[in-house]
């Protein structure tokens, strides 16, 4: 992994966890624009970052001697799916609509990615498709984690110390369109 990606990275599974247990200013922004940042790097230089190009060199033809177009096209799928990845994990940590959806549809795509990762990295032995591989079970772990992980475990976590806002939460996700809990709510 580049030195960017594990630095975002950390700093995201980091801030996450400690805004799971305190209620600190600017930590959801925070990490609102931290993941938009990786999920951009890897939408837009996916193919890059997966084949270990530099950004100085991306526009170079020289570094990308010795990569397939195979390898290339594969970069810039895993690109698109690491990105929709880490989107979604935002939206399931900022409890936004349609967030279990999106990881799921993006756990699926990341399978047959990881399938095709271990098989290489079994008969080639080639240390590229193993820290392939390795990025893709770190996203698949935190995006199944994150899938697995309630809705309403997260609103708790996030808000322990406001045992009425929750319920006034819960009770409201389980009616969406009433305006009484909607103005309690808030």
């Amino acid at each position: 992994m580049k030195q960017t990606e594990k630095i975002l990275g950390g700093l995201i599974v980091i801030l996450m966890l400690i805004r799971l247990f305190f209620a600190l200013p600017y930590f959801d922004i925070t990490i609102t624009l931290l993941i938009l940042v990786l999920s951009m790097m890897y939408f837009g230089f996916g193919f890059a970052l997966i084949n270990n190009v530099r950004l100085r060199a991306i526009f170079k033809k020289d570094s990308y001697k010795g990569i397939s177009t195979l390898i290339i096209l594969g970069g810039i799928f895993t690109g698109f799916i690491l990105s929709f990845l880490s989107i979604y994990s935002l939206f399931k940590f900022q409890r936004w609509p349609f967030a279990n959806q999106g990881l799921l549809i993006s756990l699926y795509g990341l399978l047959p990615i990881i399938a095709i990762m271990i098989y290489k990295s079994v008969s080639s032995k080639n240390i590229y498709y193993f820290n392939s591989l390795t990025r893709l079970i770190i996203f698949g772990v935190i995006g199944t984690s994150l899938y697995f992980l309630s809705t309403e475990k997260i609103l708790e976590m996030r808000n322990r110390d406001f045992p009425e806002y929750v319920e006034a939460e819960k009770i409201l996700m389980k009616d969406p369109e009433n305006k009484e809990l909607q103005q309690k709510s808030t």
